[in-house]
């Protein structure tokens, strides 16, 4: 038997081995997020836990997939609530055992309308190869109260092997001008890449070449998650840029580029190559957001575009996280995102109401308190001299110059680059 020393002794190491753990979280590993991915709460939630999130408005609703076991699916009324209705896979498909044996679940599902018939794409691999397939299942709806909701499987889309230089995961499927499908895949090795599809199956047809490069980095620069969207005249392709799956040490941040032919050339606002490591900066980490990343885009009945994304929650263990942003155009067509919908949203106020206290940061660095006042002046004419609304948009005089701003329908945000292209953000302050 213990001796009541000893047993003193036990019981207080005992209960400071719980107090650090209560007190010392630890980062959770790559399998421990895989796991926590799947503990989303039953019932409507404001924080939703995905990695490489999609999303598409049907049915005067929005519906969400992601990576995870099972391909889980949400449905939101509002941008805001999210609720879980379900997994596309009850099981790995058998074809994907076969072709890639130790793949677990699916990745990166992209998912689209087209042909009327709704096609969400998914990747499966196993980590660090290229023996990699791109997956097609085919849905007649995406509500899953119709008697027509049922998913069927199409079967391999794309695939490569060890030997290629390329790799066929994070697919996103992209309209023409023309209505004809196009594949972008691709995560870092030799490139993202292009290729034509047959609108009947959804596939390549027998005579499509091989996939064409459209974004290259110099070797050990990563980057990955491409998605192409058609806004104007114009195509953009945006891809995830650095690490993600790092917990809060991630360091993915999104990059952008554009073209006037959906398989480019593409090129960022400078006029780089994204063939030659181009890409314009969209958003990066800042405060507890950290490596926000593999982004898609949808469209709402009014023809508004909104980016949904991941991120890394720098206050809860790197844990990965929706946020959704609405994407504004500036002047000149580049795309910028707003601040991530923090609540449902309904009415708009005045754009001219823009006096008042902010909180105003330049390209994701610390947020700076400023106020702007009704006369068009501010309280810190160091990093903000002036302001006026000018069509509708904010003018900033900055020490860089004159920035023209977008601003949020609920008057909550701002956001516009300056003449060099740093992104100049600014949200209300309720302090």
């Amino acid at each position: 038997m213990l001796s009541r020393k000893r047993l003193v002794i036990l019981l207080m190491a005992i209960l400071s081995m719980r107090a650090s753990a209560q007190t010392t979280a630890p980062a959770l590993t790559p399998q421990q997020q895989w796991w926590e991915l799947q503990r989303q709460p039953a019932g409507p939630q404001a924080v939703v836990r995905v990695h490489d999130p999609c999303a598409i408005f049907a049915n005067n609703a929005y519906y969400l997939f992601c990576t995870g076991r099972g391909t889980p699916m949400f449905r939101s009324d509002d941008r805001y609530h999210w609720t879980r209705v379900g997994v596309v896979f009850p099981q790995q498909p058998d074809w994907a055992l076969r072709e890639v044996p130790g793949s677990r679940g699916q990745w990166a599902p992209d998912i689209s309308l087209f042909n009327g018939v709704y096609h969400l794409y998914y990747a499966v691999s196993t980590f660090g190869s290229r023996r990699s397939c791109i997956g097609l299942t085919i849905n007649k709806t995406l509500d899953v109260n119709s008697p027509d909701f049922r998913w069927i499987d199409q079967g391999k889309v794309i695939e490569t092997h060890n030997s290629d230089n390329y790799n066929a995961i994070d697919p996103n499927l992209v309209m023409d001008e023309h209505d004809q499908p196009w594949m972008v895949f691709g995560s870092c090795w030799d490139g993202v890449r292009i290729s034509r599809l047959d609108v009947a199956t959804g596939k390549p047809p027998s005579d499509e070449p091989p996939p064409r490069p459209l974004e290259h980095r110099p070797k050990g620069k990563l980057f990955e998650g491409p998605f192409v969207v058609r806004h104007g005249e114009w195509f953009y392709l945006f891809i995830s840029f650095d690490a993600c799956c790092r917990g809060a040490q991630s360091t993915y941040n999104i990059r952008v580029g554009r073209s006037r032919h959906v398989d480019g050339p593409y090129v960022d606002m400078d006029g780089v190559p994204m063939l030659e490591g181009g890409g314009t900066l969209v958003l990066g980490s800042y405060g507890s957001v950290r490596g926000p990343g593999h982004c898609g885009v949808m469209t709402d009945a009014a023809g508004r575009q909104w980016m949904v994304h991941h991120f890394y929650d720098a206050d809860d263990r790197g844990i990965s996280k929706l946020q959704v942003r609405r994407i504004v155009w500036s002047k000149d067509e580049w795309p910028l995102v707003g601040e991530p919908v923090d609540r449902p949203v309904s009415g708009q106020v005045n754009r001219k109401d823009v006096a008042g206290f902010w909180k105003y940061s330049v390209n994701f660095g610390d947020d700076r308190p400023v106020r702007l006042k009704a006369d068009g002046s501010s309280d810190a004419p160091d990093v903000i001299s002036s302001w006026r609304i000018e069509d509708g948009r904010l003018a900033l005089n900055v020490p860089t110059g004159r920035a023209m701003c977008e601003i949020a329908d609920d008057g909550e945000w701002f956001v516009g680059r300056d003449q060099s292209g740093v992104i100049l953000r600014g949200h209300r302050s309720r302090n």
